[in-house]
């Protein structure tokens, strides 16, 4: 029994081995870029990776973000105060958006929290134009759907790490909520001669999905005299990235 039991990790190991399973691999994902079929007719890539939706005079701009990015945009609340220990990852930077600047034990960077875009709009065509986060989805041909996050989302998933509600954690999870709802685009509209922007958040998209579709469902862009929509369209932008198995995250494409 006993030579038995030494001989089945060994066993364990080329079973793994015929299934295909590299031990020490793990899985990771490239940036969000363009698909390459992404340009053309209405659509234009830009060099930041980002696609624009051309429509007259009108221009709704998806624009994916990474965590570093994310960090250099709001540097104050993604860096921790030196000479503090901060192991917890809820309890650092008050970047809402990110980690900060924790990482992981023994990772050189942090995971990412959020599938962040930042959408503008610039308005010369029409009276006025209006995009509802709520109805912005990411869809991917294996059929998962994710769905951008309300800022009563966000600030619900930030919630339990208010402990006590007192003191330094009252005082990073209303930072947190105050920058959502000066950053989160909202449902407002957007009047001629106007610009606009803000970010939308999505779950982190699950490592199967390699391509997928970021929808703009029913953008109202024409008004009745009692203010009712009569034309309103959905904008679908193509993106892709690499999805792959390796030991260590690869730095070429970042």
């Amino acid at each position: 029994m006993k030579r038995r039991a030494y001989l089945w990790p060994g066993v364990c190991l080329l079973l793994l081995s015929g299934c295909g399973i590299k031990l020490g691999y793990r899985h990771f994902a490239g940036p969000i870029v363009p698909d390459p079929g992404a340009g053309g007719g209405e659509y234009v890539v830009g060099d930041d990776r980002s696609i624009t939706y051309l429509k007259d005079r009108l221009e709704v701009v998806l624009l994916p973000l990474t965590a570093e990015v994310l960090n250099r945009q709001f540097p104050g609340e993604s860096s921790t105060a030196k000479g503090f220990r901060q192991p917890n990852p809820y309890a650092v930077a008050r970047n809402p958006y990110t980690y900060g600047d924790w990482k992981p034990p023994g990772e050189e960077q942090a995971p990412e929290r959020f599938t962040v875009f930042l959408l503008k709009v610039k308005n010369y065509a029409y009276p006025k134009v209006r995009i509802d986060p709520d109805n912005i989805s990411i869809l991917a041909p294996n059929g998962r759907r994710y769905q951008a996050l309300s800022l009563s989302a966000l600030v619900e998933y930030y919630w339990p790490y208010a402990v006590a509600y007192a003191g330094n954690s009252r005082s990073s999870f209303t930072g947190r909520r105050d920058l959502l709802n000066r950053t989160l685009y909202n449902r407002d509209f957007v009047f001629s001669g106007q610009e606009k922007e803000g970010y939308v958040v999505f779950p982190i998209i699950d490592r199967d999905v390699e391509e997928f579709e970021v929808v703009i469902g029913e953008m109202l862009l024409r008004f009745d005299y009692k203010g009712e929509p009569v034309e309103k369209v959905d904008v679908p932008y193509r993106f892709r990235r690499e999805v792959y198995m390796a030991r260590e995250p690869r730095t070429d494409l970042r």
